[in-house]
């Protein structure tokens, strides 16, 4: 997610719990000595890079619990005491005394985050007890990234209980919704307890199909039995053709045959005429 969009969530957010919860500038960061230890190793300053992601003056806040336990907890969490003295102290809400940081968060969180308070929480747990107490905002650790979460089931349930009391019904405006629901309730029991008239019929679907009698047909013949029929009507078809082709034959040669008679007998009439003119011009010459 680009760092744009991530505070336009944080604004909505903190916007949310503004107009529902008053919870308003500068805001109180309660952290646990986790949350120091992660900023620590991803070196994020929490003075300077919170107040950025909230777009405010932000006021990181520890108990004297967070304190005691970072120092008991050895060298590994050395810089994490060191950061955490320097930061705002909150006076703890339980017994005099010191107790274990977890149950000094939670007594300070209480039913409703009374002191209005927001709370940087990197344990599991703690974070889980956070989110089951309305208007208490929580801040965590992420790959590095300072992540605001988004307000828990609880704060929205006592967000829309508020918002149901202001658009509150008077006395006369309920009792009308409950003769209403009451009258519903009437008309779906009569509606179960209404008895079927006559036995209804099964789903067609999911009938039996009825079983229909075949009638028996004619045996087909055998193929061994069917040639040699096919094979004499076979027989006929090429006698036939053969028959045509011989006709058509027969005329082409009548025809040729006539023609050549007539071109050999006007080859006869033409010598004939010839050569009767001849001796007539013979003839002539020798008177």
């Amino acid at each position: 997610m680009g760092k744009h969009k991530r505070y336009k969530r944080v604004r909505k957010h903190l916007e949310f719990y503004k107009l529902n919860f008053a919870l308003t500038p500068p805001y109180k960061l309660a952290v646990d000595g986790e949350f120091i230890q992660q900023c620590l190793r991803y070196k994020i300053h929490i003075k300077e890079q919170i107040p950025k992601l909230f777009q405010n003056t932000v006021v990181p806040c520890v108990t004297k619990c967070t304190v005691s336990r970072l120092r008991r907890a050895g060298n590994q969490y050395s810089g994490a005491a060191i950061i955490a003295k320097r930061f705002e102290r909150i006076q703890c809400s339980h017994e005099k005394g010191v107790k274990k940081e977890e149950e000094c968060l939670r007594a300070l969180v209480g039913k409703r985050n009374e002191l209005k308070i927001c709370f940087g929480a990197q344990v599991v747990s703690l974070r889980n007890s956070i989110r089951k107490v309305p208007a208490a905002p929580l801040l965590y650790i992420r790959e590095g990234v300072p992540i605001f979460e988004a307000p828990s089931k609880a704060s929205q349930y006592e967000s829309k209980e508020k918002s149901s009391a202001k658009v509150g019904l008077s006395s006369t405006e309920k009792k009308k919704v409950q003769e209403a629901i009451e009258e519903e309730k009437g008309k779906q029991e009569k509606l179960l307890r209404r008895k079927r008239k006559g036995p209804r019929e099964p789903n067609p679907l999911s009938r039996k199909k009825k079983k229909t009698h075949k009638v028996a047909s004619a045996p087909k013949k055998d193929k061994k039995e069917s040639k040699p029929e096919v094979q004499a009507e076979i027989t006929v078809q090429k006698e036939k053709t053969v028959s045509d082709a011989e006709r058509l034959r027969r005329m082409r040669r009548r025809r040729r045959g006539k023609k050549k008679k007539k071109a050999s007998l006007e080859e006869k009439n033409d010598g004939d005429g010839k050569e009767d003119k001849n001796e007539f011009s013979l003839g002539e010459t020798e008177q």
